[in-house]
């Protein structure tokens, strides 16, 4: 499932064609004709793959594929693709869905979502200099302002892209002095505005951490294609 999903989503498989047959697949991954046959209903089910009487099994338009399945994003961060592209549509997302989710947690956010708040961002301040703790904690306080916005549909949004943001961030938030300087006090107005209930501060709060993390990724973004490579020679983070 693994090894013809990533190929379909990173286009070694392209819309249209039609797998190998059963036969040449249970050749090539030694496996089962079970374990086979459950990695393609996985497949289908995610949108990746139809399987037509006659013709075989045939990779979909991508337009139909489940593009916020946790797997399918996980397929998009591939360490031998070009840098920049999956985080420039992240940004996007997220300037479509965090400032208006941030308005809306200031409005309906509960005591316990604004202890999620403050939580993740005391987190925040305790990392310092541990990147990867610093990192966990940033996106636990998006994952907690969706939340507190109260709406069931933001939730798999948030839970989906969370690999996707953990990349982002790797890049963005590498510098634990900027972290310091700059995104702690981004997300302290955020956190303020949120548990004041001052919801226009909250979405134009969150809006000034989006548009500086913007700016940040793209000073960074020439640094990254030395990381991508590194990474690509260990197999990955």
């Amino acid at each position: 499932m693994e090894q013809l999903g990533g190929d379909i989503v990173r286009g070694r498989l392209l819309p249209g064609d039609v797998l190998p047959s059963e036969e040449e697949l249970l050749s090539r991954y030694g496996v089962s004709r079970t374990v086979l046959r459950e990695a393609l209903n996985v497949l289908s089910a995610k949108g990746l793959v139809d399987a037509k009487p006659r013709r075989g099994t045939i990779v979909r338009p991508r337009a139909e594929w489940n593009q916020l399945d946790p797997a399918i994003l996980g397929w998009r961060d591939d360490p031998a693709a070009p840098p920049g592209t999956n985080l420039d549509h992240l940004m996007e997302l997220r300037r479509i869905i965090e400032p208006s989710a941030a308005e809306f947690a200031a409005r309906r956010g509960t005591a316990e979502d604004h202890m999620a708040i403050a939580s993740a961002y005391e987190a925040m301040i305790k990392a310092s200099d541990d990147i990867r703790a610093f990192v966990a904690a940033d996106v636990s306080f998006h994952v907690a302002c969706l939340w507190a916005a109260r709406n069931e549909f933001l939730l798999p949004v948030g839970h989906a892209i969370r690999a996707s943001l953990i990349a982002s961030m790797r890049i963005t938030n590498r510098d634990s002095k900027q972290n310091r300087a700059v995104t702690l006090p981004l997300h302290k107005a955020i956190h303020d505005a949120i548990l004041a209930r001052d919801t226009a501060r909250a979405r134009d709060a969150m809006q000034a951490h989006l548009d500086d993390t913007e700016r940040r990724r793209a000073a960074l973004m020439p640094l990254a294609e030395p990381m991508r490579k590194a990474t690509k020679r260990r197999g990955g983070l």
